[in-house]
């Protein structure tokens, strides 16, 4: 019986082989594996606080291995590959890469499996913001000096890359325009070299309000800006001083126009019963046929103060009723 069984015992582990290298064969033809070569992007984490990457390379390759079905699928966003810097330096630092894939891949290779990485301290520098034009305003039109708002940003990186900054600018496409452009602009930064650079600094703002003056080639003047005062000030008040900015523009139109064109009211600036200053940011009242070349607001200030004898009777300049 005990030879029985034994033999008994060695049929059913040659069957459940058999079965086994079966299930293999069959499956490797159904859904043979597959390796592939993916380039992904070299993503950095947990960097400290204070500190920034100053150099890094851009991008790595990882070799992977899985079902075909699975591989032949598979897309570069679907690799993550990246550097973790919670131990990381100032200075150059030799760190290995770390790649994850979806379920049912394998990474075969990483190249190059480690990388430098460049490690600064945060610096900061204020910079003017520079309008580079593209293309030229239709004919009989000519474009003026741009008005950036705010003119300057701060830029934050590592002293080395900013000490590389060659301009900091925005792109304002202009072609064929005939009348003014405006618009939100997002702020570049290039080497001197014309290279890019925003990818490893930070900007504040990353966008500035841009204004470009685009005016029909007509002859021009400077006129004076006249605040337009409605109401009056409380009594017991008087008003001390008007302040504006800017205080003249530029306008143009046809010879018959500004022959009597001696200064543009801003709109109605509403002062009645005020007893402290009055801030206003407002529009420009630009007659019919008149272009302005400066950005068409103006900042006023109307600077309010208690009455004494001798302001007694004096009229408020610019003021209507």
């Amino acid at each position: 019986m005990w030879e029985h069984w034994r033999q008994d015992w060695i049929y059913r582990l040659l069957a459940v082989g058999l079965a086994i290298i079966l299930w293999i064969y069959v499956t490797g033809e159904q859904n043979p594996t597959g390796a592939k070569v993916v380039r992904v992007p070299l993503e950095t984490v947990n960097l400290k606080e204070g500190l920034v990457v100053a150099d890094r390379p851009e991008d790595v390759q990882v070799r992977v291995e899985g079902r075909k079905a699975v591989i032949n699928n598979l897309l570069p966003r679907d690799v993550h590959a990246y550097v973790d810097l919670r131990e990381a330096k100032v200075g150059d630092n030799l760190l290995p890469v770390r790649v994850e894939v979806p379920e049912g891949i394998n990474v075969i290779h990483i190249n190059p499996s480690q990388v430098a990485v460049k490690i600064d301290k945060i610096d900061q520098i204020q910079l003017p913001v520079q309008v580079s034009l593209i293309g030229t305003p239709a004919g009989g039109y000519r474009a003026l000096e741009p008005v950036i708002k705010p003119s300057q940003v701060v830029v934050s990186g590592s002293a080395s890359i900013l000490k590389s900054i060659g301009r900091v600018y925005v792109e304002a496409q202009i072609d064929q325009a005939s009348g003014n452009f405006l618009a939100q602009l997002p702020v570049k930064v290039a080497d001197r070299d014309g290279h890019p650079l925003e990818e490893w600094l930070s900007l504040n703002p990353q966008v500035v309000e841009t204004f470009i003056p685009v005016v029909q080639d007509m002859p021009s003047k400077v006129v004076a800006v006249r605040p337009q005062l409605v109401g009056e000030v409380a009594g017991g008040y008087t008003i001390d001083r008007i302040i504006l900015q800017p205080e003249v523009v530029e306008v143009f139109a046809p010879y018959n126009l500004l022959a009597s064109l001696d200064y543009i009211n801003t709109a109605p600036i509403n002062i009645d019963g005020a007893t402290k200053n009055v801030t206003v940011e407002t529009n420009l009242e630009i007659p019919s046929g008149v272009q302005v070349g400066s950005f068409p607001r103006v900042r006023v200030v109307v600077e309010i103060k208690k009455a004494d004898v001798q302001a007694e009777g004096v009229v408020n300049p610019g003021r209507t009723s």
